[in-house]
């Protein structure tokens, strides 16, 4: 059985057992990783994974069997980062992360994936993590002063943490993880740092803060520790004897250095007396006569890792007044044993609660000890549709999603959370002023995939490509901040499951007719009772600007399939005009390329460019006012290449326009044919139905159809549908 083998590899790999002299071997050799606090620890996780190219962290885009990758928060991530790394240059964790933000925008999906991740990593060997347990052996190697016997049988055994199970009598684990670190005297382990770190100052200055450099052990291992000395007359290499050093992985499920505490009541921490139980009765009686404590709970559980509170603030607020205490003195309380903890504490709460938390009397306590996070709703449709790609592949045998219809879904969506932007808001005045122009399907592709209105300028879509932060970050910091309404989406995992019963094959024309019933549910949906601001907070508003945005998306598909599209460069037919008018008004000749000769300027080729472009003014005075804008930008730009569709932005536009309307009438033909052919296709008749159909026209609509198909991923049906609907709203079709 191979896998069998591979299994006791792996674990052979992970399970590993050291004396305290072998692991000092193991903390020399890399000291500043094996010194790490939990924030340090996971810095280094965020580090160690790295950033996808769009600069999110690369851990959140990983796939976990119950965690799938995190969609978009960008932002969110850059901030959990920010904190871990103001909390190691305060050497511990000082403040406890609270995730702000409506119910359903992936807070909880943030920390799980942070869980699920450090789970991965501490299996990596940049991740290790070690503690120790107590060893006591049974007669047979140890008897003297613990109360054995007076005679010690093995002089020459250095350590009992590679016995075998047989040879043990009590085992007593650390609760708290205790870093094995801590075992060492306080000043032996500080001048020991000093040493190993002096040629990183740096790491050193962090590490100076921390617990590992100015703790101590838990007070069970104290207590222990001091016993064992004491019987062994003060011999700290005998104490060291019983310590066995243990690999352990973080584990979410068995509540290893990773915690989740729900919001119902109970209690985090708590002690139980151990000495008088009797399974460590096998223990040295110089131990049993000390009155030994076992602390367990989730806060317990989770220290040297992550402790999660789920929607803390739906809990009554004296439930977690102690961690005040806790982040200002890193230590916990548990009936007069003060418990030093090593915790990265986050949690979550949806706006409603927290709105309500920043009433209570106690806020302002609360308000230092706290980094207020918020996780929005996503504003970036791309990034919302990632969040639906699981959900709709598990309904591709029963229902097909065409092209376009998620992205509607999606786009939305995000429109639904949009607020209009306001130029006061902006430092760039020029820039606020554009941005105040936009609707929100401009807004959303501007996020999106960068793309700026065509009517704007070159000069304002220079401004308006850098400002796209700017414009994310409007309301970042007001009450009322983006993505805090809107529709949800829970909602929409909802309206997906919703349409998948309804249709065999949804495009984008049946999500809007289903958006629109939605769009009248104004007593189930918060985000539709917003008063307007021009386009923005209009859900029938949205409705009609995605429908002209996909509308247009599958006209370029259908151009595409009827081998329309435009195989013209407008950037060689422009330069090639602005070349021909600077002859003809220079009275120069013009270098044929093919022949080599020099020929007069084309005058023929000059009318038919500005008849294309419908010129309605003296074509001299026109030719004459290109050139002299060329100039212009010449001297405005030196050295730098002019790009003529990009400069003559207005005669690139004017040219598509009249290429556009060369194609209509070959679209309307399509139309006339579409109806003969669904007459056809349609027929209850065992033979085919004859119409006025010619076998060209029959054969012109199987290749768009089948073009849709392999191009474009429609299915017949979608692809007939979505032609239908396009014919009807833009070539006066009725179909």
């Amino acid at each position: 059985m191979d896998w069998l083998e591979e299994v006791n590899k792996e674990e052979e790999k992970f399970d590993q057992i050291f004396s305290f002299n072998e692991y000092m071997e193991i903390f020399e050799r890399n000291p500043s990783r094996e010194l790490r606090t939990s924030s340090m620890y996971l810095k280094d996780m965020f580090d160690f994974y790295g950033k996808d190219e769009d600069g999110s962290f690369s851990l959140f885009r990983k796939n976990h069997p119950n965690s799938p990758p995190v969609a978009g928060q960008k932002r969110a991530q850059e901030k959990i980062y920010q904190n871990l790394v103001n909390f190691n240059e305060e050497g511990f964790n000082n403040k406890f992360i609270l995730l702000v933000g409506p119910n359903g925008s992936s807070k909880t999906s943030l920390v799980k994936k942070i869980m699920r991740t450090a789970e991965e990593y501490s299996h990596t060997d940049s991740g290790a993590l070690y503690t120790f347990s107590w060893i006591f052996p049974i007669d047979t190697y140890v008897k003297g002063s613990l109360g054995l016997s007076s005679k010690q049988v093995d002089k020459h055994l250095q350590s009992f943490a590679h016995l075998e199970d047989s040879e043990i009598s009590a085992i007593l684990v650390s609760e708290l993880k205790d870093h094995p670190l801590l075992l060492i005297p306080l000043r032996t382990r500080q001048k020991l740092i000093d040493k190993l770190l002096a040629d990183e100052p740096e790491k050193l200055e962090s590490i100076q803060l921390s617990y590992l450099y100015n703790g101590d052990l838990s007070k069970r291992n104290r207590l222990i520790f001091d016993a064992l000395l004491k019987n062994y007359k003060g011999s700290f290499e005998d104490v060291l004897k019983h310590i066995r050093v243990e690999r352990f992985n973080i584990d979410k499920r068995y509540s290893v250095a990773a915690s989740t505490i729900e919001p119902q009541l109970h209690v985090d921490a708590k002690l139980q007396q151990i000495t008088m139980d009797k399974r460590l009765a096998s223990l040295p009686p110089s131990l049993q006569s000390l009155n030994l404590f076992s602390m367990n709970g989730e806060v317990i559980l989770a220290n040297r890792g992550i402790l999660e509170f789920s929607d803390l603030l739906k809990r009554p607020l004296d439930t977690f007044k102690y961690l005040l205490m806790t982040m200002e003195t890193k230590t916990i309380n548990l009936q007069g044993i003060l418990t030093e903890l090593d915790i990265f504490f986050i949690g979550s709460s949806n706006e409603v609660h927290f709105n309500a938390f920043k009433q209570h009397p106690d806020f302002s306590s609360f308000k230092g000890r706290f980094s207020f996070l918020r996780v929005p709703y996503l504003l970036n449709y791309e990034d919302e549709k990632n969040i639906y790609l699981d959900q709709v592949a598990n309904v591709r045998d029963k229902t097909k999603f065409e092209p376009h219809s998620l992205e509607t879904l999606c786009l939305w969506s995000v429109m639904t959370r949009m607020r209009h932007p306001q130029s006061k808001n902006y430092q760039d005045k020029r820039l606020g002023e554009i941005a105040e122009k936009l609707t929100p399907l401009e807004k959303s592709l501007l996020i999106a995939d960068n793309l700026v209105p065509e009517y704007l300028s070159q000069e304002e879509q220079q401004i308006l490509r850098p400002g796209v932060e700017a414009i994310c970050s409007e309301f970042e910091n007001d009450q009322m901040y983006e993505g805090k309404f809107g529709i949800s989406p829970r909602e929409v995992k909802q309206f997906i499951y919703e349409l998948s019963l309804l249709h065999e094959h949804i495009t984008f024309i049946e999500v809007l007719d289903y958006l629109k019933e939605v769009s009248e549910k104004k007593s189930e949906h918060e985000f539709l009772n917003i008063g307007a601001q021009g386009d923005y907070h209009n859900s029938k508003k949205f409705l009609y600007l995605v429908e002209q945005h996909f509308l247009n998306q599958f006209d370029i598909e259908l151009r595409d399939s009827l081998r329309l599209v435009d195989n013209r460069s407008y950037e060689d037919y422009i330069s090639k005009y602005v070349l021909h008018i600077n002859a003809l008004i220079k009275g120069e000749k013009i270098k044929n390329p093919v022949i080599g000769k020099f020929e007069d300027p084309d005058k023929y080729f000059i009318k038919e460019f500005e008849s294309n472009i419908h010129l309605k003014e003296d074509p001299e005075t026109f030719r004459s006012h290109i050139l002299s804008k060329l100039g212009a930008f010449s001297l405005d730009n030196p050295g730098k290449e002019i790009v003529y569709s990009e400069v003559l932005d207005t005669i690139t536009k004017q040219l598509k326009e009249s290429f556009r309307n060369e194609q209509r009438k070959i679209i309307q033909n399509v139309g006339k044919n579409l109806v003969y052919y669904l007459s056809e296709i349609n027929s209850d008749d065992e033979e085919p139905k004859k119409s006025g159909l010619s076998d060209e026209g029959r054969a012109e609509i199987e290749v768009i159809l089948e073009q849709l198909h392999t191009n474009h991923g429609y299915t017949k049906r979608g692809a007939i549908n979505c032609l239908k609907h396009l014919l009807k709203k833009r070539y006066d079709t009725a179909q």
